[in-house]
């Protein structure tokens, strides 16, 4: 779903909805020139005032290119946002 609404003289809010299948994000990822990997990591155990966090792992992948390496910043929806966003320009 795509929907556009006029706000003020030149100024215009959009609102985007979709489903997508994880592939066709893969898809588009490696288009645009990365690597798409599996990733693991651990996420360690916190405790706070109140609240005790255990450990736990988390599986997923990542979007690199050339001479990055893989971690939780390169997560590949992380990228696949960024990406998004610059192709709508709404990024500079």
């Amino acid at each position: 779903m795509i929907h556009l609404t006029e706000i003020k003289p030149d100024l215009i809010k959009m609102e985007i909805k979709m489903h997508l299948p994880q592939m066709d994000v893969i898809n588009f990822l490696q288009k645009k020139g990365y690597e798409v990997k599996a990733f693991f990591f651990v996420v360690p155990a916190s405790e706070e005032f109140l609240i005790s966090e255990p450990a736990f792992s988390v599986s997923s992948f990542t979007a690199t290119k050339d001479g990055e390496l893989q971690s939780e910043e390169t997560m590949y929806l992380n990228v696949f946002e960024k990406e998004i966003k610059s192709f709508l320009s709404l990024t500079k």
